[in-house]
C-alpha cells in the first residue's frame, strides 16, 4: 500500500504521570506537532494531557478529544475506534501532525494502539514514540529491581482470568489495573502464600501517589492506577 505523503500520526508515550519522566524526543514531537489528541472517557479528567501541560505551551495547538469508551462491548470499542480513526485522518489529510498521547508507553495495553493500526491501513504516516512503562517506573519507587539474571519477568493485567494460576510462575509478576480488582487479587494473593512477597504502588507519579513496599498494608479500596509487584517466595534479596 502506497503511503500518502501528507500529516504524520505520532502516538506518543508520556510515562506514567511524572512529568519530569517524559523523554527529550516525547516533547520534541508534542512541541513540533501541530495538533495535540488525547484519549477521553466519560467524566474522566484527561490526565496524559495534564502530564504534559506543565511543560509545554499549548496555546497555539489544537486540542482533539477522541472518546474511548471505558468498556469490554467489542461492538461499542470497534465503532468509536472507527470514529477516532476518522477523525485523525481527516486532519492528516490536509497535511497536519498530530501527537496522540498515552500514558507509560503505546506498545503496552494502550487504547490508542488500535487507532495506530486503522491509520496505517488507511494510507497514512503513524511512529509509535516510547514512553517510560508505568511498571519501570514503580520498580524505581520502590527502590528495586524487577528482575535479575535469567529471573523471568511477566506483565498480566488484573483482570487475566487465569490470574490464580499464573501466580505460580517462575519469575516476577507485575499486575496492571489493579485497583478495580484489588480485593480479589489480595485474596488470590494471601491463598497462595504471596501477600508478604508483594509491594504496589497507588498512582505512581501523580499527585495522590501511594507506596506500599509491603501490599499487606496497603488500603482496602485503591485507585485504577494501581500495579502491584509479586516476586517468588524463593527470591533472594
Amino acid at each position: 500500500m502506497t503511503m500518502r505523503t501528507k500529516g504524520k500520526l505520532y502516538g506518543v508515550g508520556v510515562g506514567p504521570g511524572d512529568p519530569e519522566l517524559l523523554t527529550l524526543k516525547a516533547l520534541r514531537v508534542i512541541r513540533e506537532a501541530e495538533i495535540i489528541a488525547v484519549p477521553k472517557t466519560e467524566g474522566k479528567t484527561i490526565t496524559a494531557l495534564a502530564v504534559v501541560q506543565s511543560v509545554c505551551d499549548f496555546s497555539d495547538k489544537e486540542i482533539l478529544e477522541v472518546y474511548m469508551p471505558m468498556t469490554r462491548e467489542k461492538t461499542v470499542l470497534w465503532e468509536n475506534h472507527r470514529k477516532g480513526a476518522a477523525e485523525l485522518t481527516r486532519r492528516l489529510a490536509a497535511g497536519q501532525t498530530v501527537a496522540f498521547l498515552t500514558l507509560g508507553d503505546p506498545s503496552i495495553y494502550s487504547t490508542y494502539i488500535y487507532l495506530h493500526k486503522q491509520v496505517l491501513e488507511a494510507g497514512f504516516q503513524a511512529e509509535l514514540i516510547a514512553g517510560v512503562p508505568s511498571f519501570c517506573a514503580v520498580a524505581a519507587r520502590l527502590n528495586d529491581s524487577l528482575c535479575a539474571g535469567a529471573e523471568p519477568l511477566h506483565i498480566i493485567p488484573a483482570s487475566y482470568p487465569g490470574l490464580a494460576e499464573s501466580l505460580n510462575w517462575p519469575g516476577t509478576k507485575v499486575l496492571m489495573k489493579s485497583g478495580l480488582a484489588f480485593a480479589g487479587v489480595r485474596e488470590y494473593l494471601k491463598d497462595s502464600g504471596l501477600l508478604s512477597h508483594s509491594a504496589m504502588v497507588e498512582r505512581c507519579g501523580m499527585d495522590g501517589e501511594k507506596v506500599y513496599p509491603d501490599l499487606r498494608e496497603a488500603d482496602e479500596k485503591t485507585s485504577y492506577f494501581s500495579i502491584i509487584v509479586v516476586k517468588d517466595k524463593e527470591r533472594k534479596p
